[in-house]
Parts: structure tokens; C-alpha cells; sequence
């Protein structure tokens, strides 16, 4: 059975089961006039969202958008599966990013790349979707599912270029995909979301600062759930991107360049310490989701730093 439930008026939390591991993944629905889906989860995690719906009482027939905070499989790969259950949706994706889910070949390639040909099992088949059905949008683009409640786009770089998150205006609350991190909210862990290929430190934190200076009531997280201390997380996630800096900087000052992974790897493994009872989760974490994270930290300044020494 899934799990749902309302966390806003009218928006519900679909737990879709990511990668079978509970309470990995978040799904919105925001039952309006027109009813939207904020992300779907990849092809494997289709049949735990048309559930969710049912289960919320709407029909799969009567959902008006999907909207896509990002492109990467685990948000977005099962659009192009579940639009066919959705007769009528559209599909709202970042102008940077629709042409992967129209043709989602280089998007797949660069997954294997970076976590091998293996990893596409967790993920299912990656379907191309209709262009017919897609609407691209950009910052300041605006979608009204109700007269209380408009979507309005924000251009939410540094996770990565095609990111979006969307704020909701009945209960002014932020969709926030991984722009601010992954929120365990069960341990009040906020973990960076960094992984190669496109991930940038810079960008991250001009995002959040400008999240920042919205004033909203409460964040949607995409990994997993919902918080009200809204302030106080997206201060959490520039805080962990600079400490990340600054361990970078030291272990450079101490001429430890080789050593600078195992170090970040090992601060991950320390943070996530207080959900080692939650082994399926915990697993997954540390064995994939920390090595990404890491990798993708590193790619970032790896480039920032050949950039400088151009410059010289």
C-alpha cells in the first residue's frame, strides 16, 4: 500500500518508493481546479504514483500538469512512462532541460557514465515524451491551478542548469527539488546535493540566497518531506557547501590534494551516523549518494581551480 498524505491544504506527499527504499522520495500532488503532479520519481517508481493518486481520491485521468524540478532520472525519468495513464497532462520542464526528456539518450549516457551501465536497473526504461506535451518554461513563468493557487517558476541553478524550484501560492511554500539538499526529517539531517556532471558551488548559493529573500512559510524537499523552518535549513545548506570549502582549502594548505575525497567522504559518513538504524536509506547513502556528492564537489572545483591558474 502507499503512503500519502496532505501536508498543506490541498497539497499531498505520495511516497513513491524511490529505488524501494521508503521515505526516499517525494511526490506532490496539489489538488486544485487543475490538479499537478511536482515530480513523478523514475519509470520503476510509476505504479506507487498512479496509486498515490487513486489513493488521494483523484483520477490519473484528471491530472492537468507534471511538472519536472529537474531532468535527472530520479525526478523526471518516468514522465515519459506515466503521461500514458495521464490522457490530458502537459509536461512543464525548464527551457534548459526539455529536450532531454524528448530525447533522453545523452541524458541516460551520462548517467552511466558517472554510476555505470548496472545502475539503469533502478531507474526502469527512460521513454522519450511527446514534444506535443511539453511546455518550457523559465524564471518568472506562471501556471494558475485555482484562483488561491498559482506555481511560479524560479531559475534555481547550482544543483544543476536545468533546475527549477516552484513556489505555491495558497500556502506560500517552496518545491524545492534538490536545489537546497536532501532533508531527513526524522533526524533533522540536511545533506548537500552535488553530483557530477553540473554541479556548482557558486550558483548553489546565490540560489538559496535568493530563496532566501522570499519569506516563504514552508519547503517541499524532492528527498524527503516537508519543513516549516524554512530559514533556518536553507542556512543549513550554504553553511555545509562552505564547510566543504573550507575542508578543501585546508587539506590544499596542507598539501593533501590526494587525501581530499576520503576526507569529504568520511565527513558524509559522520553526518549520517544518526540514521545507521535506517539501513535500507543508510545504505544507499553512503555507499552511493555520499561518492556522488563528493565526485561532484570535487569536478566543480577541480575546473574552478584550472580556471585560475589560466587566468595567472
Amino acid at each position: 500500500m502507499v503512503n500519502t498524505q496532505e501536508v498543506a491544504e490541498n497539497v499531498h506527499i505520495i511516497d513513491n518508493n524511490l529505488y524501494s527504499i521508503p521515505q526516499w522520495g517525494s511526490v506532490y500532488l496539489l489538488n486544485e481546479e487543475k490538479k499537478a503532479l511536482i515530480d513523478v520519481g523514475p519509470t520503476t517508481s510509476v505504479n506507487a504514483v498512479l496509486d498515490g493518486i487513486r489513493e488521494i481520491g483523484v483520477k490519473p485521468e484528471d491530472i492537468d500538469y507534471i511538472v519536472a524540478t529537474h531532468v535527472h532520472l530520479d525526478h523526471a525519468g518516468g514522465v515519459g512512462t506515466l503521461v500514458r495513464y495521464l490522457p490530458k497532462t502537459k509536461v512543464v520542464a525548464h527551457y534548459k532541460g526539455f529536450r532531454h526528456m524528448v530525447n533522453p539518450a545523452r541524458l541516460v549516457q551520462s548517467v552511466m557514465a558517472v554510476q555505470g551501465e548496472k545502475s539503469m536497473a533502478k531507474f526502469g526504461e527512460v521513454v522519450p515524451v511527446d514534444e506535443k506535451r511539453l511546455i518550457q518554461v523559465q524564471d518568472g513563468d506562471t501556471i494558475a491551478l485555482s484562483g488561491r493557487q498559482m506555481l511560479k517558476f524560479i531559475d534555481a541553478p547550482g544543483h544543476a542548469p536545468h533546475e527549477l524550484v516552484i513556489h505555491e501560492t495558497r500556502n506560500n511554500g517552496l518545491f524545492t527539488g534538490d536545489a537546497a539538499g536532501i532533508y531527513l526529517p526524522e533526524n533533522n539531517i540536511l545533506f548537500p546535493a552535488t553530483p557530477p556532471p553540473n554541479f556548482n558551488a557558486e550558483l548553489f548559493i546565490n540560489t538559496i540566497r535568493r530563496l532566501m529573500s522570499m519569506d516563504t512559510d514552508r519547503m517541499y524537499f524532492a528527498h524527503f518531506g516537508v519543513s516549516d523552518k524554512v530559514h533556518k535549513n536553507l542556512e543549513l545548506s550554504i553553511d555545509k557547501i562552505k564547510s566543504w570549502n573550507k575542508m578543501v582549502d585546508i587539506t590544499v594548505a596542507d598539501g593533501k590534494f590526494n587525501d581530499m575525497a576520503d576526507r569529504m567522504i568520511a565527513q558524509g559518513y559522520t553526518e549520517l551516523e544518526p540514521i545507521r538504524e535506517n539501513k535500507l536509506l543508510y545504505k544507499y547513502l553512503t555507499e552511493i549518494s555520499v561518492h556522488m556528492s563528493v565526485a561532484g564537489y570535487l569536478k566543480y572545483y577541480q575546473e574552478k581551480r584550472s580556471a585560475k591558474q589560466m587566468e595567472v
